[in-house]
């Protein structure tokens, strides 16, 4: 490209007028779709012919396909841009002479280079705004699954940035601004130069890959770019994955280099502490810092860095209570713990964390790669321990803690067994059994915390696809659980957990689900039973209803409620109730429906209850004419009263815009009515409409699980899928032409993966024997592509 521009640069006077390469190519790290960024830089005296001079300078480079960033700029105009943009600065810091005149071009940097140093301050602070800005936009190279490689944070531009820091605090190649003033150490200079390296390979493969100028590198094209860097399949680590890690293990370093740089210049450095160099002494030199809140010294870290680790480290009663200690200092902990595993040292404590460190988990539904996300956790538990805010479970299960070092341990470790190897659960149990054994904990201590990681998933699993009104069901948790410091350690885990996950985690109704599911454990722990409670909550429920519906004669409520289920008396919100009312009490023809639509309970969702005489396959119709109305289901609770009325209950969203129309609740209905009275076949219209649009590109296989013990009266069904358009009207047109009756669903998405439950039976009201199981198993499957 030099050679190129300065041939065609040849035949003009070099006077007055100068050819300056600018950012990516000012530094010589042009991709192979990169733009050409240009400067033609001009005394000012012809500008006439330096237009001309442009035109044959752009010309032969657009017509060679290149895209061309250029800007034609007298010195003044250069000093006006840099002090309206920051684009402009950093552009130019990056200029590089071609062609012309050098000495113009050796003024104007040398003029933009000594403002910079009289106020470097200013620069650096305008940096970090824009690192800020960036990170909100793009987020974190190191946690996404399809991260943008330059602009994220940790990407390519936090890289660049350090470099204009430097050049503002007077850095020259010979004399490294940066590592003299003590703001970079030799450690991260290098680990950064590394991540450079790597960063600019990926997406340069991603460029070649696409044919086009790329920075995200979505899923689709993880494959091509893994192979084009090397990456082959590994035991318990799949090509893209070892791709991904790469990724995220030189990002992470980008971006913690970047933030204690700048916080070290902007902020000041703390005063360095000496070190003990002994695993104990590494821990409790971290923990003092931890405990002040401050930043880590850059001669605190070399001193860590030099200590003597031992890999494995021997625990010993003071490697423990220095490293309970640090866990005890919470969000402050966590982060001298992540400090701890980039320089690789965290697995030396604990060589199981080696397995999660850096693991991409190839589910939307999580926001963070595994270690990540435990130390996600284990903060938000720590906060809650300490301040549980609004959260009254929260306030009361923190008041039942007495052993807070097990609950911590707990949520460090609770997904430790995500090494791809296996359910995470049972892998994890086994797991932390061994790294919990190896630290010379109190018995108890050790017992809670492998209780944590074995049953992590009780609660939030239980609470959404199970039903809350078996009263077996709640027993059986509450011998699971056994005592009320367990539930209560549970809970903040669930919530802990969900936070760190991601929004669709601990929505509305999931929390209400849970917290509901603790109520019923703490009164079985509490009493030994679960029955009394369930009526004295039933009695308080249709008392607020009562006083709701003061308009509605006594006698005509009562035979309301006397129709209605317990589960739905229990379950739907008294409020809800009285709405619903209207709808469901007046007789019901054959071939009526009747609906309400209200908002949801989040923003842009929607409430939408069906009534309709119960029938075979109704929750598929309504499945199905939801799908064609472009409307997705979020979640679903199905009930029918004693006279035979379904009254169905869903949470749903647009699928492509949040405003739902008056037209699209028509749409809905009129389908509904048509696909009832048996005028409209809605399988092949809904299998259409989901031909127009791209299948999932998340990779989440197909899970089919029947429980036949879960319940007493019903077989529970749970299906796991990637979200689609039509997918729950797949799986109950399924159940309906096996002859199967849905008593119970509980409906949920989260992202782009689904999870529904269902409490089904047969034609004759009994539970499914094993060979109408093992037939709904292939059914499934097979309609639904797993």
């Amino acid at each position: 490209m030099d050679a190129c521009l300065r041939e065609l640069f040849a035949p003009w006077s070099s006077a007055g007028v100068a050819l300056v390469a600018l950012g990516g190519y000012g530094r010589g790290e042009l991709a192979p779709r990169s733009d050409v960024d240009l400067l033609l830089l001009h005394d000012g005296s012809a500008p006439e012919d330096v237009g001309a001079l442009a035109e044959r300078l752009l010309y032969p480079l657009w017509d060679a396909g290149l895209t061309v960033g250029h800007a034609v700029r007298t010195p003044a105009d250069c000093s006006i841009a840099s002090l309206e943009r920051l684009d402009a600065v950093t552009a130019m810091l990056d200029g590089r002479w071609l062609a012309g005149d050098e000495g113009l071009w050796a003024e104007v940097r040398g003029t933009l280079v000594g403002a910079l140093r009289d106020e470097p301050r200013v620069l650096a602070e305008r940096l970090r705004a824009n690192a800020v800005a960036r990170a909100e936009r793009f987020g974190h190279v190191s946690h996404l699954l399809e991260p943008n490689l330059k602009e994220g944070a940790g990407g390519l531009r936090d890289v660049h940035a350090l470099g204009w820091l430097g050049v503002a605090l007077g850095e020259e190649p010979d004399a490294p601004a940066l590592d003299g003033l003590g703001l970079l150490r030799a450690a991260e200079r290098e680990a950064v130069a590394d991540a450079h390296e790597f960063l600019l390979r990926a997406r340069s493969a991603l460029h070649l890959e696409t044919g086009r100028a790329a920075d995200r590198l979505l899923l689709e094209q993880q494959p091509g770019i893994a192979a084009w860097m090397g990456f082959a399949d590994e035991p318990g680590l799949r090509a893209v994955d070892g791709l991904m890690r790469q990724v995220f293990e030189h990002a992470r370093q980008v971006e913690h280099v970047h933030t204690s740089v700048f916080d070290r210049y902007l902020r000041g450095g703390s005063e360095a502490r000496a070190v003990e160099p002994t695993p104990e002494g590494v821990l409790r030199a971290l923990g003092r810092v931890a405990r002040e809140r401050g930043v880590v010294p850059p001669e605190t870290l070399d001193l860590v860095e030099a200590a003597e680790i031992p890999d494995p480290v021997a625990w010993t009663d003071g490697v423990r209570d220095a490293f309970l200690e640090l866990l005890r200092a919470g969000e402050q902990g966590a982060a001298m713990l992540e400090a701890l595993d980039r320089m690789d040292l965290f697995r030396r404590y604990v060589p199981e964390w080696g397995l999660v460190r850096c693991r991409p988990q190839r589910d939307p539904y999580h926001r963070f790669p595994v270690d990540v996300h435990l130390l996600r956790t284990f903060a938000n538990v720590a906060t809650l321990l300490d301040d549980p805010g609004e959260d009254r479970v929260a306030a009361e299960a923190t008041s039942l803690v007495l052993d807070r070092d097990g609950v911590l341990l707990g949520a460090l470790l609770h997904d430790i067994g995500k090494t791809g190897e296996g359910g995470h659960v049972a892998v994890g149990r086994q797991v932390a059994a061994h790294a919990l054994g190896r630290m010379r904990l109190p018995e108890a201590t050790r017992s809670l915390a492998h209780f944590l990681v074995s049953e992590h998933l009780l609660l939030p699993d239980t609470a959404t696809r199970r039903d809350l009104e078996d009263d077996d069901l709640v027993l059986d948790v509450a011998s699971r659980v056994g005592e009320p410091e367990r539930l209560a350690a549970l809970y903040l885990l669930a919530v802990g957990d969900a936070l760190a996950t991601g929004p669709a985690a601990w929505t509305p109704w999931r929390q209400t689900l849970i917290r509901e599911l603790v109520a019923k454990v703490e009164r079985v722990l509490e009493r030994g039973e679960a029955g009394p409670e369930t009526a004295q909550r039933l009695a308080e429920r249709t008392g607020a209803l009562r006083s709701l519906l003061p308009d509605v004669p006594p006698d005509e409520l009562e035979r309301f409620l006397a129709r209605m289920p317990r589960s739905y008396l229990l379950t739907v919100p008294p409020e809800r109730i009285a709405e619903h009312h209207a709808i469901v009490a007046p007789p019901l023809g054959a071939l009526e429906v009747r609906t309400s639509a209200g908002l949801g309970a989040r923003p842009g969702t929607h409430a939408l209850t069906v009534v309709a005489a119960d029938r075979p396959g109704l929750l598929a119709l309504v499945a199905g004419a939801l799908s064609l109305a472009g409307l997705s289901i979020l979640t679903a609770q199905v009930f029918t009263t004693e006279d035979g009325a379904a009254v169905d209950v869903f949470e749903v969203e647009g699928v492509f815009e949040a405003e739902i129309s008056e037209e699209r609740w028509r749409e809905f209905r009129t389908t509904l009515r048509k696909a009832i009275e048996g005028r409209v076949e809605l399988e092949h219209r809904v299998e259409a409409k989901r031909r127009h649009y791209p299948p999932s590109r998340h990779q989440i296989p197909v899970r089919v699980e029947v429980d036949t013990d879960a319940s007493d009266f019903f077989t529970v069904v749970e299906v796991g899928a990637a979200d689609r358009i039509g997918l729950l009207f797949d799986v109950t047109r399924t159940f309906a032409d096996l002859g199967l009756d849905v008593h119970l669903a509980k409906v949920a998405t989260y992202g782009a993966r689904v999870v529904d439950a269902f409490y089904v039976r047969d034609v004759l009201g009994r539970k499914l024997d094993g060979e109408q199981v093992a037939e709904l198993e292939r059914a499934l499957i097979a309609r639904l592509g797993g």
